[in-house]
């Protein structure tokens, strides 16, 4: 769901501004810069964000009120660690808006609903597998990199169906039959891009994924 179509009431926009604005301090602080000490590195973080932006421009308008797209920034999360990938997903807010000239108000919510709750959900199912499974290769790419960004897109999904009707953007009929029925197949497109991408990066450029270990997935001692 992109919340940048929603008619936000001001105390919305105030608070979402506070929340994003509180998490993506927190990111900066907690961020590992020392990375951007390698050319490489910095190349791939920059160019995740211009996938991404052009992976947002793909979309669909489900009843003229829900507009539906990809959004990556699980596996951009999963890529770059946590920090990094809420600060690169607010520079894709940030560009889209402007690009599509949607509402800056709106920003912070597609923030929240986009960026941050997928990155969140994401790297906890990552660290709940890396608990409660074997350290095996295929328990990463198939558990952190295939379902984890799936759960990650439908928890965004629904938190922007919820969104849409409660500030009353559309009714709750429109969107449990026209969007939310949409999600399940979406998911599986979002998984089943994150779990490809990420698959071939941890196969020919395992240092390009953050949360890829090769001595916890890879070693046979």
């Amino acid at each position: 769901m992109d919340a940048a179509v929603v008619a936000l009431p001001a105390g919305w926009a105030a608070g979402t501004l506070l929340l994003a604005s509180a998490i993506l301090a927190h990111a900066a602080w907690r961020a590992p810069w020392g990375r951007f000490a390698e050319s490489e590195a910095a190349h791939v973080w920059y160019g995740s964000i211009f996938a991404l932006v052009l992976l947002w421009s793909v979309r669909a308008v489900v009843a003229d009120v829900v507009v539906i797209h990809l959004l990556g920034t699980a596996g951009f999360a999963l890529a770059s660690g946590g920090p990094l990938a809420l600060i690169g997903g607010a520079c894709v807010v940030a560009i889209v808006t402007l690009v599509q000239g949607t509402p800056l108000a709106n920003a912070p919510l597609v923030f929240l609903l986009s960026v941050a709750l997928p990155v969140a959900v994401a790297l906890a199912f990552l660290r709940a597998t890396q608990r409660h499974l074997p350290p095996n290769f295929f328990v990463y790419v198939f558990a952190g990199a295939f379902l984890g960004p799936a759960l990650a897109y439908g928890a965004s999904g629904l938190a922007g169906a919820g969104v849409l009707v409660l500030t009353g953007s559309a009714a709750a009929d429109v969107v449990l039959g026209d969007y939310v029925p949409y999600l399940l197949n979406l998911a599986f497109a979002e998984a089943t891009l994150t779990g490809m991408v990420l698959t071939l990066l941890v196969v020919y450029r395992p240092n390009w994924v953050a949360t890829f270990d090769d001595g916890r997935y890879l070693d046979r001692r």
